[in-house]
């Protein structure tokens, strides 16, 4: 089983709001940066993947954390390979 952590992403790009819903939207959720002006502000979430599938909601919920961490995918990591999580 493989468990990979995610590290959550942003950046800024500059363009009409259209062009980049279209370009990333189902990825990246989009502000307005500055004031407007065509400038965006985009953030991807950090994830952990256990075989190709998102785990982040189940982590938070049984650990009981609002934050997705490394950390917290290593102590997920050692606890499902320890057997104390059966997924």
């Amino acid at each position: 089983m493989q468990v990979r952590f995610i590290s959550s992403e942003s950046m800024s790009v500059q363009g009409k709001w259209e062009d980049i819903s279209k370009r990333y939207g189902r990825e990246w959720k989009i502000q307005k940066q500055g004031g407007g002006n065509g400038n965006w502000l985009l953030t991807k979430r950090s994830d952990v993947l256990v075989d190709g599938k998102s785990y982040r909601s189940f982590v938070l919920d049984y650990y009981g954390k609002s934050k997705l961490t490394e950390k917290l995918v290593d102590k997920f990591r050692e606890d499902l390979t320890g057997g104390v999580i059966n997924l």
